[in-house]
């Protein structure tokens, strides 16, 4: 997906949590500091609820807790997040990450501040598709498979496909149990970038 602005005119926060990544960008002409607490405030409350925790920290790569107003300030990245009385379990990692693009990440999040509000890029262009829709796509020379809510045209990927024909068993469905319980190591929007052309509804 491009950028709303060229990367090169943005500034960027990276977060980290467990083997999950967030990406918070915004345009420093258009953006004031409050907005960018608001927009890391709007993330954490985001995590609370994901982790169904009280609360989290947010902490620098030696570990010390740092404020929403120092990162947002000093735009400290990355930014490890630790939530202590997380109900959800988290996997943490205590190794110290030098390069986070040689990092295998489970989930990617990637958000940007735009006109003072904090949306969501991986979905903000995304179509929804109805699952009535979704189930005509089930030849081979049309088919759509849905992954995490998201749907792929994979017509053109099977000859691709290291499994073969096995991809044709989900067309025109939810194909997420049956990805995961293959390859739970991959991440869907990697191994089919280009692919994604919609939201399941």
């Amino acid at each position: 997906m491009e950028s709303i602005c060229p990367e090169t005119q943005n500034h960027y926060i990276e977060f980290i949590y467990g083997k999950r990544y967030i990406k918070l960008r915004w345009n420093p002409e258009t953006t004031t500091e409050d907005m960018v607490m608001d927009a890391i405030d709007a993330i954490g409350r985001r995590l609370i609820e994901y982790f169904s925790a009280s609360f989290i920290n947010f902490v620098n790569e030696r570990g010390r807790i740092v404020y929403i107003d120092a990162i947002a300030s000093e735009i400290i990245s990355p930014v490890f997040i630790r939530a202590p009385d997380a109900k959800k379990n988290l996997i943490l990692t205590e190794i110290i990450i030098q390069d986070l693009k040689c990092c295998k990440f489970d989930k990617k999040q990637f958000f940007v501040i735009k006109n003072s509000k904090l949306i969501e890029e991986n979905i903000i262009e995304l179509k929804e598709i109805s699952w009535s829709e979704i189930a005509k796509h089930t030849k081979r020379k049309d088919c759509w498979i849905v992954l995490n809510g998201k749907v792929y045209n994979v017509t053109d990927y099977i000859k691709k496909h290291p499994g073969g024909d096995v991809i044709m068993k989900s067309v025109g469905k939810d194909a997420t149990l049956l990805f995961n319980q293959h390859h739970p190591w991959v991440y869907p929007e990697t191994a089919m970038k280009g692919l994604c052309i919609g939201i399941a509804r």
